[in-house]
């Protein structure tokens, strides 16, 4: 039941999810476990959504001022460099979540499906089968 619940937070966090103009997908609003099936059955397919900051340190323990890819518990790739887009390595590209330690620059993560989303500071995103291809660290605060 427990795995359930979790995987009904992702999809439905996922559901509140909207794309702005700029093909940016940035979070509207944060759902609770107990949302109902039929609106997580409304989902169509799993997109990138943002995890709550404690459960995404609980994932894996990534450095201040990294941005770490991983899986499961394991980092696969960490990125610090801000202001220009950067490709991920082959073990990148197999993550299936990330988290911003950042205090104060937001994220861009652009999958290879030519979606990008943003990620604000000290947030995690699973990406819930999407594969991420390239990571811009920004020095603003704000999403655009």
């Amino acid at each position: 039941m427990r795995n359930y619940r979790r995987a009904a937070f992702v999809t439905a966090t996922a559901a509140l999810c909207a794309v702005a103009g700029s093909g940016v997908m940035t979070a509207q609003a944060v759902a609770s476990p107990g949302q109902d099936r039929a609106r997580t059955a409304a989902v169509a397919k799993p997109a990138p959504a943002p995890v709550a900051g404690s459960e995404a340190s609980l994932k894996a323990k990534c450095p201040y001022p990294y941005v770490c890819f991983t899986k499961g518990t394991a980092i696969l790739s960490k990125y610090k460099d801000a202001g220009y887009w950067q490709t991920l390595g082959p073990k990148g590209r197999t993550a299936d979540s990330a988290n911003n330690t950042r205090h104060d620059d937001v994220v861009y993560v652009r999958f290879s499906d030519a979606k990008t989303i943003c990620m604000k500071p000290g947030q995690g995103w699973a990406f819930n089968g999407a594969h991420p291809k390239q990571v811009y660290i920004s020095t603003s605060s704000k999403c655009k």
